[in-house]
């Protein structure tokens, strides 16, 4: 096989694993297009029931806005752990704004139905995806009630409650 062969393939396979969320960055910060320190970009976005939303409606509340979809495993394993994250903390300011990236609504309809979510889901129209500069799924931004993310993360953000006690 040659070098350029081989080099091509292993190109191939990082950017599978980071889409799949399988590879972790030490600087995570650095993966999404929204840093650390500044403020989230507000967007507006349907609910699944057709409800517009805007990041802005939920100032002065600690926000988990994660990209994901139907179809990537790692999203699927973590939203059992938000709902339960969301349902203990909610009553002291958390909220969790799902946005999928699926490609039509009747999947993530389901999906809500099926693992019984009842914090807000958002459809994506692609253009929150561009703005927050989503490379790969899931994708994680908890913001503070300031409006401020205080933490990106790419792949399962297992750690959300550790995180989430420090700024609560």
């Amino acid at each position: 096989m040659s070098k350029n062969i081989a080099y091509g393939l292993g190109i191939l396979l990082v950017a599978l694993m980071l889409y799949l969320g399988l590879v972790t960055n030490s600087h995570q910060e650095n993966i999404a297009g929204v840093l650390p320190g500044k403020e989230a970009p507000n967007f507006k976005l349907k609910t699944i029931e057709g409800k517009e939303v805007s990041l802005e409606d939920y100032r002065g509340k600690v926000v988990l806005v994660n990209f994901w979809a139907t179809w990537c495993p790692p999203c699927r394993e973590e939203m059992p752990l938000f709902e339960r994250v969301y349902r203990t903390y909610r009553n002291k300011g958390f909220e969790v704004l799902a946005v999928s990236t699926d490609s039509s609504l009747d999947p993530v309809k389901k999906f809500v139905k099926e693992y019984k979510l009842s914090f807000t889901v958002l459809f994506d129209d692609r253009n929150i995806t561009s703005l927050y500069g989503i490379q790969g799924l899931p994708t994680s931004f908890l913001i503070n009630r300031e409006g401020k993310v205080v933490k990106v993360r790419l792949g399962e953000y297992k750690e959300i409650e550790k995180d989430l006690k420090q700024i609560l």
